[in-house]
């Protein structure tokens, strides 16, 4: 109670970026010119690790693990191009920041940053908000987990957190939980085993700041599932983390001197080879892509066929594919205007008219560029290692520095890029595809479909910095990296105790090692949460699974995508509890993305949103 005044309770449950971006509107609309303005309100805030940093942006992670995300992209406070109905906590981007908190001076706008050090600004901003609290609201940190939630006899809910301290009752709740860790399937409780029996070493998925790699002995092989952006976070622990420089030699070529800590590591994966570099020109900000084929107005036909009547892989995909085919070809008939048998303006104009994947399509291209090497190809791009295949792991290992030479030299180059130019188309249309998903317009097939997308987005147009390839390139011609190939599967040798990895790139006998290391993250799934307060959700009927069209679950806890308010067992959207971010992946798409400065960033809208209806819920109590 303040002043004599009942205070309104509200709790946020994780405090990553996405918690703080609602402790951010709620604290806005209780301010000056909010809906709220004077209200005492007491914001319960749950969330063990760093408040605003979270598990992912941990400030005390080792500071050679990079963004993603270049410096002048990243925001943790809305700003002018974020529109809503009332006040927005504003504050500085992470390149503002930088210029007065930065130990190593301001960033640049084109660099990748350390993670540590986006999480040292995430937490500032969450002491920034704190400082900046409108009189008669408070905000009560709980440096712990929240284990479950139920309603209460008067209707309320009850938080109740590990600690032991509350229960917290509360007149709303937003779930925010970001990543959780998920329960080891039947295929990992069996490598599970098996290391144990043999004693060897297993280190599952997780998160590379809080993997045992300290038991990976120097020399030891190590087989690695996967090559995507964790696997570069293990790979800069287990090399420069241990000891290791990079250098570069007298042309530039990078180069590696080991510290003699490293163990021998073979990688591989799905597709066999890493996530391609972004593009990144040296001192610029990459240019944005124009949308002209998958644009507003196409959206807007689709939006308008209503729930479930649009087909992602026969009217999605073919305007995706075109979107990164003209940037493609563009850029290529810029550079290369010979190789088109027809005049640039007239390829162009009936490459725009044609339907992707179609009969005239097929002829358009066999007519205008006799070299199929000369041609876009999506699927090669997705899976470049098809159909090829090598006697040992040396001889991948050569197609493997050219495929990476070839991705480097395009990433730092990229004005001068086909395959960048469809990279970046690629990730512009990645707003549009997240507007069908939250409209609900995709049939049942969505949720796979939209899975596949992702998957073949993050790979095109969201890998590592061109630095990482670099680096990899050095790892392996020093010898400490080598490739295992795509359609990795990993299997146990009981008579030998050992692991197995088996490909059908490389021809002859499987690997065999004592050590097998899981570099990837696991995707959120309901059914297999290790979280207890999302698995209590569902026992105690406060939530359900998403089940699109009535297929298969998504993997999401299901809400109401306009409000975010969770669904319970029998259906209802329940008007004081919401969720967002990571465990609504399926209900939403791609919601690990984050806000991107000066872009309109649909995070702090949802944020917004939300944050005033859990207002409006817990003062109408």
């Amino acid at each position: 109670m303040t002043g004599g005044r009942p205070e309104v309770p509200v709790a946020v449950i994780g405090a990553g970026p996405r918690g703080l971006a609602v402790l951010g509107q709620l604290l806005a609309a209780l301010g000056p010119g909010g809906p709220w303005e004077g209200t005492a309100a007491a914001v319960h805030l749950v969330e063990p690790e760093e408040a605003g940093a979270g598990r992912v942006w941990s400030p005390h992670q080792p500071a050679g693990l990079l963004m993603n995300t270049l410096a002048g992209h990243a925001t943790a406070f809305p700003d002018a191009s974020v529109r809503t109905p009332g006040p927005r906590l504003t504050g500085p981007t992470l390149l503002e920041w930088s210029r007065e908190h930065h130990e190593g001076g301001p960033l640049e706008p084109w660099e990748h940053p350390g993670r540590a050090l986006m999480g040292r600004y995430l937490h500032w901003a969450y002491g920034e908000m704190l400082r900046r609290a409108p009189a008669g609201v408070r905000v009560v940190r709980h440096r712990t987990r929240a284990t479950a939630l139920a309603r209460t006899p008067d209707g309320g809910l009850r938080v109740t957190l590990e600690n032991g301290d509350g229960p917290l009752a509360v007149g709303a709740v937003v779930l925010a939980t970001g990543h959780t860790d998920q329960r080891e399937g039947p295929g990992d409780r069996e490598l599970t085993g098996f290391a144990a029996r043999h004693g060897l070493v297993r280190l599952p998925p997780g998160y590379p700041h809080e993997a045992a790699l300290d038991r990976l002995e120097p020399g030891a092989e190590v087989l690695v599932r996967g090559l995507a952006l964790n696997f570069f976070d293990q790979l800069t622990l287990l090399t420069s983390g241990r000891g290791g420089r990079f250098t570069q030699y007298p042309d530039g070529t990078p180069r590696y001197l080991p510290s003699g800590r490293e163990p021998r590591i073979v990688a591989g994966s799905g597709r066999g080879v890493p996530y391609l570099a972004r593009g990144q020109a040296p001192g610029a900000m990459p240019r944005g892509h124009r949308l002209r084929h998958f644009t507003g107005e196409h959206l807007e036909r689709l939006l308008a066929r209503g729930p479930g009547g649009v087909d992602f892989r026969t009217e999605v995909w073919p305007l995706i594919a075109r979107e990164a085919g003209a940037a493609w070809y563009t850029t290529a008939l810029r550079l290369r205007p010979g190789r088109c048998r027809l005049p640039e303006n007239r390829f162009l104009e009936r490459y725009a008219a044609v339907p992707h994947g179609s009969p005239q399509w097929a002829a358009l291209l066999a007519e205008a560029f006799p070299d199929p090497a000369d041609r876009f190809d999506p699927a090669e791009l997705d899976r470049p290692l098809a159909g090829v295949t090598v006697p040992d792991r040396d001889a991948l290992g050569e197609w493997m520095r050219g495929f990476l030479r070839a991705d480097l030299a395009a990433a730092r180059d990229p004005e001068h890029s086909p395959l960048k130019a469809a990279a970046a188309a690629i990730a512009a249309v990645k707003s549009q595809v997240r507007k069908l998903a939250v409209a609900g317009v995709l049939n049942a097939r969505g949720s796979r479909d939209l899975r596949w997308f992702r998957a073949y987005g993050a790979h095109t147009a969201s890998g590592p910095p061109a630095s990482r390839i670099a680096e990899l390139l050095a790892l392996h011609e020093a010898g400490v990296v080598e490739f295992a190939g795509a359609g990795l599967t990993v299997g146990t040798d009981e008579a030998a105790g050992r692991f197995t990895g088996r490909s059908a790139t490389v021809a002859g006998p499987p690997i065999r090692t004592r050590a097998l290391l899981d570099a990837w993250l696991p995707g959120p799934d309901l059914a297999t949460t290790g979280s207890p307060l999302l698995a209590a959700l569902l026992t105690a009927g406060l939530g359900r699974a998403h089940r699109p069209g009535g297929a298969q679950p998504s993997g999401a806890l299901d809400v109401d995508p306009a409000t975010g308010r969770v669904y319970d067992a029998a259906g209802v959207a329940q008007p004081d509890l919401f969720a967002c971010g990571i465990p609504v992946e399926g209900v939403e798409w791609n919601t690990a993305i984050g806000a991107r400065a000066g872009a309109g960033a649909a995070l702090f809208t949802q944020a917004d949103t939300i944050a005033r209806a859990a207002l409006a819920a817990a003062c109408g109590r």
